[in-house]
């Protein structure tokens, strides 16, 4: 097994949850079919293992008769960002959140959460939205796996805007509104300490009451000041901007 920092970018990657990290841990299914069967991989080679809580491993690649396992090394804490950003964004229609999860993982955001509210177009079928969010859990480990972070942020059960405003919330927190009152959120993340929160509409944005509550529970009125944006488009930006330190 190599020594030193794991920083090697180039080498082949995989997420396997903490809970399963073993001296000797057996591959599942979907593991060795990516390893072996997509990637190739062949015996004694090198592989880094991230469990998504921050930790990573340099790991070899072990064969045992029809066995396939990994051999791990030290275990190495390697955080992303020393800043934690929470980005809450309105559910919105088709595959569109599928989009801002890979890309919002891809810029290093701490945790997802999705709400409906009151210009929500699609309405949420439970057994339905229960298959969306275990996608949205493989698109953000995978992203996370490309991007070559070793966390994973959390995707939240659906929840509703006055869910969201109410709860336990950070120092920093801003909803995207385009009104004469908001400031650009360039300016309000100069003041930001390391625990933000954002929150974007749907694509009607949010109503002036939602704002309002929000404003009333300690959130700032932000604006991008760019052209009109997509809902997508708008939060992978404004996450963008809150991960940069």
């Amino acid at each position: 097994m190599e020594s030193g920092t794991i920083n090697d970018m180039s080498r082949p990657r995989i997420h396997i949850p903490a809970d399963r990290w073993k001296p000797r841990l057996v591959l599942g299914d979907s593991e060795h079919r990516h390893l072996v069967s997509v990637l190739r991989l062949e015996p004694g080679e090198q592989v880094e293992v991230f469990d998504g809580q921050g930790h990573v491993c340099r790991a070899e690649l072990i064969r045992e008769g029809r066995q396939w396992l990994l051999g791990l090394g030290p275990r190495e804490y390697r955080p992303d960002n020393l800043l934690s950003v929470h980005l809450g964004i309105a559910l919105l229609k088709g595959k569109k959140l599928d989009s801002v999860v890979r890309m919002a993982t891809e810029v290093g955001v701490a945790s997802i959460r999705i709400f409906t509210c009151a210009r929500s177009v699609p309405r949420a079928d439970a057994r339905r939205m229960q298959q969306r969010l275990r996608r949205f859990e493989n698109i953000a480990s995978e992203s996370a796996r490309q991007s070559c972070r070793s966390s994973v942020p959390a995707v939240r059960p659906l929840s509703s805007f006055e869910e969201i405003v109410s709860g336990d919330l950070p120092l920093f927190c801003a909803l995207l509104h385009e009104s004469a009152g908001g400031r650009p959120l360039t300016d309000l993340l100069i003041d930001a300490g390391p625990e933000r929160m954002l929150l974007v509409g749907p694509e009607g944005g949010f109503t002036s009451e939602e704002a309002e509550m929000a404003g009333q529970k300690g959130f700032h009125v932000a604006r991008l000041d760019l052209p009109v944006l997509r809902a997508e488009t708008a939060a992978v930006v404004a996450a963008a901007l809150a991960c940069l330190p």
